[in-house]
């Protein structure tokens, strides 16, 4: 019996598969797990499949501004600012994260000076996780290097 309340929690996933829906994705499978823990503890729970968006590359808030034809990273953010968890999933690529991955660490850099109407860094106040999956070395040297980021970013 659990004597915590959570239901005013909100996670977001953001699976960096390379592979778009609705190819399986083992890093999906694992996100399961985990948000189902989560949902039994009534946290509202979003999962995003970043390579089904069009997220342009660079570390600026909107690149739409410095010469992209689209950008969904600010519908996208809007999101994962709004939630109190952000875990990030990724495969194992040759040892290191994803690439998607890496553009969402990117992307999270770019709007890493922003504050609230507090003054506080957008970020303040908020956890992060990563969750990450594969069949070869690299799992410490993947963690290390994202929540690294995180924690960088605020």
């Amino acid at each position: 019996m659990s004597y915590h309340n959570f239901n005013d929690l909100k996670a977001v996933f953001v699976n960096c598969t390379l592979k778009k829906s609705p190819l399986t994705s083992h890093t999906a499978k694992l996100i399961a797990v985990s948000k189902s823990i989560m949902e039994k503890e009534d946290v509202t729970v979003e999962t995003i499949r970043l390579i089904d968006h069009d997220v342009a590359t660079g570390v600026y808030p909107d690149m739409k501004e410095h010469g992209w034809k689209e950008d969904d990273w600010p519908k996208l953010f809007d999101k994962i600012v709004e939630a109190d968890i952000l875990i990030v999933g990724t495969p194992i690529w040759l040892g290191e994260k994803s690439s998607i991955a890496q553009k969402l660490i990117e992307r999270l850099y770019g709007m890493s000076g922003q504050t609230n109407d507090k003054g506080q860094y957008l970020f303040y106040g908020k956890v992060g996780g990563c969750i990450v999956t594969g069949n070869e070395d690299g799992i410490k040297h993947c963690a290390m290097g994202i929540l690294y980021a995180l924690q960088h970013v605020g």
